[in-house]
């Protein structure tokens, strides 16, 4: 404040105003990281992040990152999570130890920390995030999530009309007008947990008998929807539903309450060979510059206060976290899943 004050006396311009006042920013972002992490980092130079993310954002990431940190040079490579569990798990039987960075979902993420493949890190931003973000064990935060809302084709159901929850879907009306992905076993486990075991199990054995069209992928029920294949989608990716409406689709979403969520980790590899980089990386994916940058591209970020993209990603959402733990469960999950809606 005092060398702003001191400008001001000297009459300098409003451009070099600004010029002073971005160049503090940088420079208060730069010197809130660890000097000795800093000095360690450029040393290495480099680290090797695996991601289920797509190849585009990872960059978009990376181009921020690297304005931020030009002395390391990251690499990536990128997968779906499943994939990822498999390689990291491989690579580490072999003796291999390749991935500096690890983010994916957090099924993938409870098991690698299962098995000691993740390094505990306190990331200095980790604070800002709530406790259901954060793994217990100190290894892994949140990055961003996946919610799970309902999609509705405003050609085919008028907004006025449009369920509001889940017991909604149960109204006769709805009957043979409903689509969901065949595979959808986290939304269903997140189900139980938030309406209680025998509730929920309750509400789906009277929601399977909707006779639902069942297909598989995210993407493709969406587009169906979005084609007036059917009239609600049970369970939608609200950015989905947003790009596709961006787009000129007929389509709009409406999110239960509460609406369970997927969260999205990053954490540091176990024998990481660059791991101050991989440190630095995860502090500036989860810091408040990291996180506006992936809600510009779309993702509903973790990190509390970050405007989302669509305003009613950030207002008034009531989230429960479906829980980690599935990973260990999941057989049963699925087994449930098929049994009560019927799908092979």
């Amino acid at each position: 404040m005092e060398l702003f004050a001191l400008l001001m006396k000297m009459k300098i311009s409003p451009v070099a105003l600004a010029l002073v006042s971005l160049f503090a920013i940088g420079t208060s972002t730069l010197c809130a990281a660890d000097s000795q992490l800093l000095e360690r980092a450029k040393k290495e130079g480099t680290f090797l992040l695996y991601s289920s993310m797509n190849m585009p954002d990872v960059n978009q990431l990376f181009d921020g990152f690297r304005q931020r940190y030009p002395f390391v040079a990251p690499k990536s490579y990128s997968t779906r999570s499943a994939a990822l569990l498999e390689r990291v798990i491989t690579e580490a039987r072999a003796g291999k130890h390749f991935a500096d960075v690890i983010q994916g979902n957090a099924f993938t993420l409870f098991l690698l920390g299962k098995r000691g493949h993740l390094e505990p890190y306190a990331s200095p931003e980790a604070r800002s995030f709530p406790d259901s973000y954060r793994d217990p064990a100190g290894t892994w935060v949140a990055a961003y999530l996946q919610l799970n809302v309902i999609g509705y084709n405003t050609k085919l159901i008028p907004r006025s009309d449009a369920p509001k929850g889940y017991e909604d879907l149960l109204a006769p009306k709805w009957k043979g007008k409903m689509g969901l992905d065949d595979k959808q076993y986290i939304w269903f486990d997140g189900l139980l947990k938030v309406m209680g075991r025998e509730k929920g199990l309750a509400y789906t054995r009277r929601l399977a008998n909707q006779a639902i069209h069942f297909r598989s992928g995210n993407t493709l029920l969406a587009n169906l929807l979005a084609a007036g294949e059917f009239g609600l989608l049970i369970n939608a990716r609200p950015d989905s539903i947003d790009e596709l409406k961006q787009k000129g689709a007929p389509v709009e979403w409406v999110a239960p309450r509460p609406t369970t969520a997927n969260v999205l980790p990053i954490a540091i590899a176990r024998n990481a060979q660059h791991p101050n980089a991989g440190r630095l990386f995860m502090d500036y994916m989860l810091s408040e510059e990291g996180q506006k940058r992936l809600s510009a591209m779309g993702r509903t970020v973790a990190r509390p206060g970050i405007a989302a993209a669509n305003p009613r990603l950030s207002q008034g959402l009531e989230i429960a976290v479906n829980d980690p733990g599935m990973a260990e469960r999941f057989d049963q999950v699925v087994e449930l899943y098929k049994q009560i809606f019927g799908v092979p």
